[in-house]
């Protein structure tokens, strides 16, 4: 009966544990979201199914209906927050996180990553320079005749 009782317990805690989880994130999302577009005129939200809306105005939009530049925003926003709260992991990796951002959101979008304590390496693969005004090492990689070469 206690096994029982505790298998009860924890299946109607579940859902307040993800809850509770999905607020903080969505609320550190939100911080870090008004950070990087450089604007706290605009609220975004994680919902409980994981959906991503921004609220500006009294006017909510989705996910799909944000420009380029807010979806790229809106989603490191929301990866950066799952991982500051969640994750053990000290490697990361970002792939063209500044693409379609404007160059005050791309400076403020590596601000916030480089601002990630606690990582051992973070990789950023990039065709702008943003992040080179503060890496230790940066390896540029050209079309030479053809073939990638690595340059400088």
């Amino acid at each position: 009966r206690v096994l029982e009782h505790l298998r009860r317990v924890l299946k109607e805690a579940g859902p307040l544990v993800t809850r509770a989880l999905v607020a903080i994130i969505s609320y550190q999302a939100a911080r870090l979201y008004s950070d990087i577009l450089g604007s706290h005129s605009g609220r975004l939200r994680w919902s409980e199914d994981y959906e991503i809306q921004v609220e500006h105005a009294g006017h909510v939009r989705l996910f799909p209906q944000l420009s380029g530049g807010e979806q790229m925003a809106a989603a490191l926003a929301v990866r950066l927050a799952l991982l500051r709260e969640i994750s053990s992991i000290d490697l990361v990796f970002f792939d063209e996180p500044t693409s379609n951002l404007d160059e005050t959101r791309r400076e403020n979008l590596a601000d916030q990553i480089l601002g990630i304590r606690d990582l051992s390496q973070l990789f950023v693969v990039s065709h702008d320079d943003t992040f080179e005004r503060t890496t230790d090492h940066h390896i540029r990689i050209a079309r030479v005749d053809g073939a990638s070469m690595v340059v400088d």
